[in-house]
């Protein structure tokens, strides 16, 4: 027999992070680097601009990523910032394990059963511990009482060890108020859905969450499938909800069957016509045909109606021109994406079979058709004996439509100038080329630290997010607001 749980999983705790300034940086109004957090480890992986209730006028900045607790749990993390990143407010929140059911019409069921959590059925709720990674937050304008308001998404890792299960993948979503007080439906806010089956339990990704023109709101990630006979793979999954009517609108697998052919939907938008579009990586092959048809992991673009049943998919990879016999495999993965009037770039890392990591940005038209793309090889910071490897983690577009990149130099290596990992900023054309002048990097000399993504504000100032590595396992949170060119000055 085969049997599904949804599970709803109830949060949370506040606490309030602190605020670190560089006393040597410029005015917050040009520039500034701030850090937050506390002697513990953060990690944040998005950014966002939040706006006033007609979203026209910005009004501040929030960070979504994670915390590990003083238990040693790591947890969602959410702080807000003024314009000149002056701390507003910060929350963490993590599921606990007081749980509720869906039914099988995808119906809340309230909460409050103590055996919702008895998984080994002797009548006695069973404790686990959750792991936090961070997917995306999106702000919504006009939440409650002409207030902002967030939805935020991710992944809830539980280890159960009255079933001796670890590491189980749960898709975990919740809502937030402009105060970052978390939002409750049947008095649980934190929602997340898992699949178990009658041998094994399967995993839940969850990796972008939208809300829809309706007022209803898109999730996407991936589910891993069961094939039988031992054989699984993750296919792109998403599905509509009415928190408010609590219910699922609709919900779709979709993906290639067969063992390791892995389809992961990233980033989630909706079109003007009510179509909706879903960005990631799969295994299907590249219509571009590099590496003569065998050519890894790629692009992968996937067009629905409003109703969820797909209709367009593509898959696109990047050829390395550095590579005119193809004999290098590159394996793209993608890490972000923006819409813009002239359709969708997505920024990643390339992995290739060369045992090389390379960043990549790629462009594709409003319905999905390759346009340009490239790899990172061609940093300012090479030099004769060195090629850097890059990591592509964020892009936004600047004020004059180009592109900046984010991301992180893995070993920073050029000139007289030896470092660990660096946070790297660059900017391209829209014909996915370097612009000259405009490529900086970032971070402590000893620290490993990443740049994951930025915003870019109304005056054309560039709002960047980074983890900063202090050492002695203090991770904090940077924000850090430079010119499009990648200038503190």
């Amino acid at each position: 027999m085969k049997y599904k749980y949804y599970l709803y999983i109830a949060i949370g705790f506040l606490l309030s992070a602190c605020q670190i300034e560089d006393e040597n940086a410029p005015s917050p109004d040009e520039a500034f680097i701030k850090y937050f957090g506390e002697l513990t480890s953060y990690e944040a992986k998005d950014i966002e601009i939040v706006y006033d209730v007609i979203g026209v006028n910005p009004i501040g900045l929030v960070v979504f990523g994670t915390q590990v607790s003083e238990n040693g749990d790591t947890d969602f993390f959410v702080l807000r910032t003024d314009l000149d990143g002056n701390l507003i407010d910060s929350v963490s929140l993590g599921v606990s394990d007081t749980l509720a059911i869906f039914d099988e019409e995808g119906e809340f069921v309230p909460g409050g059963d103590t055996l919702a959590d008895d998984w080994t059925g002797d009548g006695v709720a069973d404790r686990f511990r959750a792991e936090e990674t961070a997917g995306q937050i999106h702000v919504i304008n006009d939440f409650r009482n002409g207030r902002p308001g967030f939805a935020i998404i991710g992944t809830s890792s539980i280890t159960i060890n009255a079933l001796g299960i670890s590491d189980w993948k749960q898709f975990s979503f919740g809502f937030l108020d402009a105060d970052l007080n978390p939002v409750t439906f049947d008095g649980d806010s934190l929602i997340a859905f898992a699949d178990a089956t009658e041998d094994e339990f399967l995993d839940f990704l969850g990796n972008d969450i939208i809300q829809l023109n309706d007022g209803s709101f898109l999730l996407v990630g991936a589910r891993e499938i069961d094939r039988g006979g031992g054989d699984s793979d993750f296919d792109n999954y998403f599905l509509k909800v009415n928190p408010v009517l609590e219910r699922i609108v609709f919900e779709e697998t979709q993906g290639i069957a067969g063992d390791d052919e892995e389809d992961i939907a990233m980033r989630a938008f909706e079109k003007s016509n009510g179509n909706l579009v879903m960005i990631g990586h799969s295994n299907t092959p590249s219509l571009r045909g590099e590496n003569f048809g065998s050519n890894g992991t790629n692009v992968f673009y996937l067009e629905t109606d409003e109703n969820g049943t797909p209709f367009n998919s593509a898959a696109y990879g990047i050829d390395d021109s550095r590579d005119p016999t193809d004999a290098t495999v590159y394996n793209e993965t993608v890490s972000d994406v923006i819409k813009s009037s002239s359709g969708f770039s997505i920024v990643g890392t390339s992995s290739t079979s060369g045992n090389e990591e390379f960043a990549f940005i790629m462009n594709l038209s409003n319905n999905g058709v390759y346009l340009n793309g490239s790899n990172h090889h061609f940093s300012a910071y090479n030099d004769e004996s060195n090629t850097l490897e890059t990591l592509g983690k964020g892009i936004t577009q600047s004020i004059d439509n180009k592109l900046i990149m984010l991301g992180q130099y893995l070993s920073f290596n050029s000139g007289n100038l030896s470092r660990g990992g660096e946070g790297m900023f660059v900017k391209f054309s829209q014909g996915s080329a370097p612009v000259a002048g405009a490529e900086s990097f970032f971070g402590l000399a000893d620290g490993n630290d990443t740049v994951v993504d930025a915003v870019t504000l109304p005056d054309g100032k560039i709002v960047a997010v980074a983890n900063v590595d202090f050492g002695g396992g203090v991770k904090l949170i940077s924000i850090i607001k430079l010119n499009d060119d990648g200038s503190l000055d």
